[in-house]
């Protein structure tokens, strides 16, 4: 009998209702998930470095010093993490947000209020994706740069 893999989830959000709403839309995948919460930048960087996760969905409004853009920026500036997709969810001016969000280093960006479909849909794709990438011959050819990541166009 074939033991399925779960994937781990870290959801970055910094208002619990928001967070167990994104848990519950995230129940609706294909693949088996396990979903960890938490509330702020800094104890997601201390999660991260006891545990990998495979994806990481980031609200940009944050407790604490720091917000989601910047702990996106330091995600990407960790060679440990830096191939982690991020999801960064945006609730202020689209255009503002899209660019600081692009500038940060996510790899894809949604905007709330967040629907159900397409946050399973973008998140599964962003799984499988990140899943092919290190089941394949990257491993063995290793690029001399980080991957391509959003870049404005403006």
């Amino acid at each position: 009998m074939e033991q399925s893999v779960s994937f781990e989830i870290l959801v970055v959000e910094g208002h619990v209702n928001q967070s167990k709403c994104l848990s519950s839309q995230l129940e609706g995948l294909d693949a088996p998930v396990n979903v960890l919460s938490v509330n702020d930048a800094e104890t997601a960087l201390s999660l991260l470095e006891k545990k990998p996760v495979n994806l990481l969905i980031i609200d940009t409004f944050l407790r604490g010093n720091a917000d989601g853009f910047d702990l996106c920026r330091n995600i990407r500036s960790s060679s440990a993490l830096q191939q982690v997709p991020v999801i960064l969810l945006l609730a202020g001016t689209l255009s503002l947000e899209r660019s600081k969000g692009i500038s940060a280093g996510a790899d894809l960006l949604l905007q709330r209020p967040v629907v159900k479909e397409e946050l399973c849909k973008m998140v599964q794709l962003l799984l499988e994706w990140s899943s092919y990438r290190t089941n394949s011959t990257a491993a063995i050819v290793t690029p001399s740069k980080p991957s391509r990541r959003l870049r404005s166009v403006t």
